[in-house]
């Protein structure tokens, strides 16, 4: 489907970063990369779900100081993209400032758990959810 997408719009900037996110459940998180910053190249204004894109593949790719930048950003800070950030975080060590997201994460998302969370996502590699399910439980969200 995608290949018919770009075939028909190579410029398609939000089939590049949807696909990105794809290829990061897929644990093809290099190629995932490379196709949110094609989105951002070709988007000058890019949505707020562009940021979370990234900030996800950049979890993905263990890159957690590049998220957390990415995930703090205006664009995106203050939506789901915590349970991103806190994991992050967490993975750094910065169990405080992990914590305290979690915690405003769950005020808007009082019913969040990870396996539900993990149950919606078409993943595809089975080391690229565990790691997703590492730090979302040692930044403290609920399984």
């Amino acid at each position: 489907e995608f290949a018919k997408t770009f075939e028909l719009d190579p410029n398609e900037a939000d089939a590049w970063a949807t696909l990105s996110d794809i290829k990061v459940l897929a644990g093809r998180v290099e190629e995932g990369l490379e196709h949110i910053r094609k989105a951002f190249r070709l988007n000058p204004f890019p949505p707020s779900w562009y940021y979370l894109t990234l900030g996800a593949a950049q979890y993905a790719a263990r890159d957690y100081e590049a998220a957390i930048e990415t995930l703090r950003r205006d664009e995106t800070y203050r939506t789901s993209s915590r349970r991103f950030l806190a994991a992050s975080l967490a993975q750094l060590g910065r169990l405080d400032e992990a914590r305290a997201e979690v915690e405003l994460f769950l005020v808007g998302n009082p019913h969040f758990t990870t396996s539900h969370w993990v149950w919606t996502e078409p993943f595809r590699d089975d080391a690229t959810r565990a790691h997703f399910i590492e730090g979302f439980h040692k930044a403290g969200l609920p399984d």
